[in-house]
């Protein structure tokens, strides 16, 4: 087993690019369909920028900057609209906790493993979990091409999805934190891992723009996320936290199955003057960070969230489940707390609702900007493409 954490300052083996740029070939057939998912989101935010360095290809479900091409397939937004109707989703859901992930997954199979047997590729990044992995299968089975793969899911579930992943034996494995990566490490001891942070686009987030006014009394607490009812995003403590400060306001910006039962809930808790459930769209996040007080989500299990870096890169302060991934990203930034103990959780968004960190969070978003993670990408795609060969 070889561990490793990037290191992007040595560049005097980067010659190769300039002889021979490497192919490499990201998917992910949502890419460009939902603008809400952390590893959409991450697959076109690294083919943008590996595209200075590379012949990029992203394999997506809609355009989303000339790097990308189409899958060929269903992307699972799409086929959650058709699992959903009353006269299937009883049927299916009998046979698959996750119907339209699997249709994304059947569906994209064939096409995007045609396209890679056909035309050369030096490394295959799969961004959509085991549906992509068994495509690069495939394709290194037949064409020897390396697999590089980042573990979004990280340790939900009792890391089931991380565990399952494994078993393709990718030539490279990034995980987000040492937790994660001791899993991985126990499960599969000769698997190479190395430790890299997701990113976040601080030209995009930052401090200084236009904002919002959601019609709601200040200080504003935002939280962001998917609205399903016993997920680990755990909304509710955050409701109920907030509901112990007569002063604070939530804004709740998402959207999800369960957005009737959240809107119910908030305004019993906070009542409809200080409740907001809105949902906007990903280009319109920056304005929405920015416009509130202070970030909160507390999730557990969470493999990274990227929520908490655009946030911080926006200038708030961010409150969140005191963890070893939550430590390492708010840093000083915030607090981490015990936010199953309302009072504390209370407290801790009172506290920092009462300094000014604005600076402090945008200092301490920069150590995740993109290019700085793209750069460990581009020596580790270098490193796995050369060993190869």
């Amino acid at each position: 087993m070889a561990q490793q954490v990037i290191d992007s300052t040595n560049n005097n083996h980067l010659t190769a690019p300039k002889q021979k740029r490497y192919r490499v070939v990201l998917l992910h057939p949502s890419a460009g369909v939902n603008w809400s998912g952390g590893s959409e989101i991450f697959a076109i935010e690294l083919a943008r920028r590996l595209s200075g360095y590379f012949d990029v290809e992203l394999l997506s479900g809609a355009p989303c900057g000339d790097f990308s091409q189409p899958s060929g397939g269903i992307p699972r937004t799409h086929a959650f609209e058709f699992v959903r109707n009353p006269l299937i989703s009883g049927f299916v859901h009998k046979f698959m906790s996750h119907p339209e992930i699997v249709i994304e997954h059947v569906s994209n199979f064939l096409p995007c493993t045609i396209r890679l047997l056909t035309k050369p590729v030096d490394l295959i990044f799969p961004c959509n979990d085991y549906g992509g992995m068994a495509v690069g299968a495939v394709v290194r089975f037949f064409k020897g091409t390396p697999i590089l793969f980042t573990e979004h899911v990280g340790l939900m579930g009792g890391g089931k999805s991380l565990s399952r992943n494994l078993r393709f034996h990718p030539n490279q494995l990034v995980v987000f934190s040492e937790k994660i990566a001791a899993f991985a490490r126990n499960l599969a001891p000769q698997q190479n891992i190395v430790i890299i942070p997701n990113g976040v686009d601080v030209d995009k987030f930052t401090p200084i723009g236009n904002q919002i006014d959601f019609g709601l009394p200040k200080p504003v607490v935002l939280c962001v996320a998917s609205l399903k009812r016993n997920s680990h995003k755990r909304i509710e403590l955050a409701m109920q936290a907030i509901a112990k400060l007569p002063h604070a306001s939530l804004l709740l910006c998402g959207d999800g199955i369960d957005r009737d039962y959240f809107q119910a809930k908030g305004d019993e808790l906070l009542g409809k003057q200080r409740f907001q459930i809105q949902s906007f769209p990903y280009e319109r996040m920056p304005e929405v960070y920015r416009s509130a007080d202070v970030f909160t989500l507390p999730s557990i299990d969470e493999p990274f969230g990227l929520a908490y870096v655009e946030a911080m890169a926006s200038g708030l302060p961010v409150v969140a489940t005191d963890d070893e991934m939550r430590r390492e990203i708010v840093a000083d930034a915030g607090m981490v707390c015990d936010v199953t103990n309302l009072e504390i959780y209370a407290q801790a968004l009172e506290q920092v609702l009462n300094q000014d960190l604005k600076m402090r969070s945008r200092q301490n978003a920069l150590r995740f900007s993109w290019e700085a993670i793209a750069l460990k990408y581009r020596d580790l795609i270098l490193a796995t493409i050369e060993k190869q060969r």
